[in-house]
This record gives structure tokens, sequence and C-alpha cells, in this order.
């Protein structure tokens, strides 16, 4: 069987912190005490991430003040930064036609604040956080909610992280996953975990997008 091409795909749907975004300190900090990350843990209670059959999509647009105020304080001493090739990326993917989605475990405010902030936003046909579906990953929902929205199929649907847990949350939902190796979890580890495509950073996965010829599956650039 003839591997696809990454740039075959009608739906992309990015992580937000490591992959499109660098990773603040305070994000790094918080992963390392949510057990959810953990591949080990991850792989002992795969039944507890069964693929969710989606209804109806509810979204909460409530806004935790506290968290704001805190945020909004910490935001001026300290800003993600958008990783090297990440709006000549989504504006290649607009160009072709394609859909493009965001799907992050960080708080909603948080989230289009930042994508707002970096300019992100206007390149995103939608934009979903985990926490206002109450669905956090390894947990599939938001990926097939995101899938469901657009009408696409699962097979022309892939997920870009940097996390081995994003590779594990992409297979709950049976959806092809890309991951790119410069964000929080290392390059080795992603591998390990195996992927459909890795790269090891988003130029490589723009490359590889315009690449003819042989499929880019598992490619190591």
């Amino acid at each position: 069987m003839v591997a696809k091409r990454i740039a075959a795909y009608k739906l992309y749907i990015f992580d937000w912190d490591g992959t499109l975004s660098t990773s603040t300190s305070l994000v790094k900090l918080s992963r390392l005490f949510k057990r959810r990350y953990d591949i080990k843990y991850i792989r002992e209670h795969a039944d507890d991430y069964k693929v969710e059959r989606v209804k109806n999509l509810k979204v909460k647009e409530e806004v935790n003040r506290l968290y704001a105020r805190i945020y909004d304080t910490y935001s001026h001493f300290t800003r993600p930064r958008l990783q090297p090739g990440a709006i000549e990326l989504l504006k290649d993917l607009k160009r072709r036609g394609k859909k493009v989605a965001i799907f992050s475990d960080s708080t909603q405010y948080r989230l289009i604040k930042e994508t707002r902030m970096l300019g992100v936003i206007k390149y995103a046909d939608f934009v979903l956080s985990a926490d206002s579906i109450t669905k956090y990953k390894p947990n599939p929902h938001g990926l097939l909610v995101i899938v469901q929205k657009f009408g696409e199929r699962k097979e022309e649907s892939v997920y870009v992280g940097d996390m081995a847990s994003d590779i594990l949350t992409a297979r709950f939902a049976k959806i092809d996953i890309c991951s790119v190796g410069n964000g929080v979890d290392p390059y080795g580890l992603l591998k390990e975990v195996g992927p459909d495509y890795i790269f090891r950073n988003l130029d490589g996965f723009r490359k590889a997008f315009y690449r003819k010829g042989s499929p880019s599956a598992p490619r190591q650039p």
C-alpha cells in the first residue's frame, strides 16, 4: 500500500503549544504534572479513550475571570512566539484551498488571545479548546468534533502535533498524525511512538508539502 503524500489531505488540524507556537515555561511546567501526557499511563489506560460518538457540538463560552487576570499579567512578562515557518505554512495551506483548524488543551481564553495576538486566527477556519468541551487529550473527542464539523472523512484529515500524546490522540480518533520534533517532546521519542509522518520542524513539513513523487510517510528530513 502506497503511503499518502502530506499534501493530499483536505483538513489539517494543528496543535497550538509547541507546534504552531513555542511553549512558554509555564505551559511546559504544567505538563510535567499531568498524567494524561505520560505515554506509559496512556497505553495502560487505553480503554478510557475509546472513540466516542459525537452528537452535538456544545462549546462553553464562559471565561474564568481570575484566570484571565492572572494570564494577562503573566503575558506582559513572557509570551509565546510562533515557530519558524508557521505563518508561511498556514498561508500555503489556505492558498491551496485546504481547511485549517486548531485544537489544543489550552484554555479557550488563552488560545483565542494568543492566536489573535500572533496573527494566526485569520488563517484558521475553526479554533477549539479541549477545555471548552471538557474533553482533554488523549481523549479523541475534540478531533472527532472538528472532523464532523467540516464534514470531512477521517481519511482526509490529519492532526499535526509536537508531543507523543498527540500521536496517541490521533490514533484513538483513527485519523493520521504528523509530528514535528522541535516542540515539547524530543524527535527521538516521537519517532519511537510511531507517527504517520515526522519532520524536524514546520519547514520540513512545508518542503514535503511541495515535494512531488514519493510519499513522505514517515519522512525524516
